[in-house]
C-alpha cells in the first residue's frame, strides 16, 4: 500500500485516477473549488496557496500533481504551472517524500514529421501550451538536482476516454447525432496525433506509484503512434455508419504532427497499452451515444 497525496484529483484525468488507486492505497486529495465522492481523506486547498498544503505533506508520500492542465485562460495555466510548482516544491524541502510525479505533455517537443520524439530529445515547443509546460518541467528538474526531490515527469500524449465529455474526439461523436455540432479541422483534416486511451494512462499510473525513482526521471506516455485527424473522422464514421459534417480549414495554428516514443516507459514501467485507436474510439462513442 503506498501513501499518496493527489492535487487535482477532480478533473477527467484525477477522477479516473482516484476511483482505481483508493482501492489499494492511503489516498489524500486536495478539494479545491469543487468535490468528489471519495473514500479517500480530503481538505481544501489551492495549490497558489502554498500554506493551503504545506502541512498535508507526509514522510513517504507519494505527491501526484495533476494540476495545470490546459485551459481557455492563460493566465491561470501560467500560475497553476509557475507559482503552483514553486508552491509545492518549496513544501517539500526537506521533507523524506517518496517522489513527485509531475504531468507535462508531449507538447514540449513542437513540430516532428520524421519519427515519434523520444525523452532525452531537444524540444522545441511551437505553442504557449508547450513553452509553459517545458518552462515547469525545468523547474521540476532544478529543484530536483538542488534538493535531492525525487521527482518523475510524464509527457503525456492525447488523452481520451468514456468519461471526458468535451475535446475534439467527443465533438465529432456528438455531431453524428446533433447536426447543428459542426466541428473545425485544421490543415485541411491532415493534422496528425498521438491518442491514448484513458484506461491505459491509470494502468501506468499504478506502475510508476511503484517505480524506484532516485533523482529525475522522464517518461512519454502514449501510444507510439500517429494518426490524422481525417483518419479518425473516418473510423468515427465506420463505426457509427454515419457520415460526419466537418468544416475543413487550410490554417495550421499548431503543431502539424506530434507523436511520441514510447519504449522507454514499456521497459521500465512495463506499459503495455491494451487499447488501440479502434477498441478506444468504439468505447468512447458506447459511452457518448
Amino acid at each position: 500500500m503506498s501513501n499518496i497525496l493527489l492535487l487535482g484529483g477532480t478533473g477527467f484525468i484525477g477522477t479516473s485516477l482516484l476511483s482505481q488507486l483508493e482501492k489499494k492505497n492511503s489516498i489524500k486529495i486536495m478539494i479545491h473549488n469543487s468535490n468528489v465522492e471519495t473514500s479517500a481523506q480530503k481538505f481544501n486547498g489551492n495549490i497558489l496557496l502554498k500554506n493551503s498544503f504545506i502541512n498535508q505533506i507526509d514522510d513517504g508520500q507519494t505527491i501526484i500533481n495533476l494540476l495545470g492542465q490546459i485551459t481557455s485562460n492563460e493566465s491561470d495555466f501560467y500560475s497553476s504551472n509557475i507559482i503552483g510548482g514553486l508552491n509545492l516544491l518549496n513544501s517539500c524541502i526537506g521533507k523524506k517524500i517518496k517522489q513527485i510525479i509531475f504531468i507535462s505533455s508531449i507538447n514540449v517537443y513542437g513540430e516532428n514529421l520524421e519519427r515519434s520524439s523520444t525523452e532525452t530529445d531537444q524540444l522545441y515547443p511551437k505553442t504557449n501550451y508547450g513553452h509553459i509546460k517545458m518552462l515547469t518541467e525545468n523547474l521540476y528538474k532544478e529543484f530536483s538536482e538542488t534538493h535531492g526531490i525525487n521527482t518523475t515527469v510524464l509527457r503525456f500524449a492525447n488523452i481520451y476516454g468514456s468519461t471526458k465529455k468535451t475535446g475534439f474526439l467527443s465533438k465529432l461523436i456528438k455531431s453524428t447525432k446533433n447536426k447543428k455540432i459542426i466541428p473545425e479541422c485544421y490543415n485541411n483534416g491532415n493534422q496528425q496525433r498521438d491518442f491514448l486511451f484513458i484506461d491505459d494512462v491509470i494502468d501506468c499510473m499504478e506502475n510508476i506509484i511503484n517505480y524506484k525513482n532516485d533523482g529525475f526521471e522522464i517518461f512519454n506516455i502514449s501510444s507510439g503512434m500517429r494518426y490524422s485527424m481525417n483518419t479518425v473522422i473516418s473510423k468515427i464514421e465506420n463505426i457509427t455508419n454515419t457520415k460526419l459534417n466537418v468544416k475543413y480549414s487550410p490554417e495550421i495554428p499548431d503543431e502539424k504532427c506530434i507523436w511520441a516514443d514510447n519504449s522507454k516507459a514499456k521497459k521500465l514501467l512495463g506499459f503495455k497499452p491494451k487499447f488501440d485507436i479502434d477498441s478506444g474510439l468504439k468505447s468512447l462513442i458506447d459511452d457518448i451515444l
